[in-house]
């Protein structure tokens, strides 16, 4: 919208605090959702809880709802998923997977830890970019469309939440 409308463009603290909202929300949405604390659920304990039990995945219980004709999908999905004839999902690329996970959010979640969650004196050197984000959050995505059709056999065709109302209203009247 901004970039849309010249007149807009203009210094605000309007969009400070906007800016500041994204990047608080953000960045402890990640945190959530890559908290390794024994008490948290996450998705980070999901695949810590596959990796102990990864036989609980297996192409049986995978397939098992796919009825008829659709269970060779079924099977082809597996595969896909497990590698070719594997009868459970293999724990090294799940942990492999989380791995990648957690390097991934380390910058966001020392930034949350030190300058949103506590107010560190020693402040970050480096601040993590909107790049290192979109890292993450991407990362963040492809698991979760990869473990719903894993668990629940549905596939995720975006991850970006679709608003079922006209979010914009607000902003297509005069506010002063």
């Amino acid at each position: 919208m901004i970039t849309a409308n010249p007149r807009l463009q203009v210094p605000s603290a309007f969009y400070d605090w906007m800016r500041r909202a994204y990047i608080t929300d953000m960045t402890i949405g990640v945190r959530t959702l890559v908290d390794w604390d024994r008490r948290a659920i996450s998705l980070v304990k999901l695949m810590e809880e596959i990796v102990d039990h990864p036989e609980v995945l297996s192409r049986r219980r995978y397939t098992a709802k796919y009825r008829g004709h659709l269970r060779r999908i079924g099977h082809l999905e597996f595969d896909r998923l497990a590698g070719r004839g594997e009868q459970q999902i293999d724990a090294t690329i799940i942990r492999r997977q989380r791995r990648e996970l957690i390097d991934s959010q380390k910058k966001l979640r020392t930034f949350v830890n030190k300058h949103v969650a506590h107010k560190s004196k020693y402040k970050m050197r480096r601040l993590p970019t909107y790049a290192d984000m979109d890292v993450c959050v991407d990362l963040l995505e492809n698991l979760a469309k990869r473990f719903t059709l894993l668990l629940e056999q549905k596939g995720l065709t975006d991850f970006v939440p679709v608003f079922q109302y006209d979010w914009k209203a607000p902003f297509r009247v005069p506010w002063i």
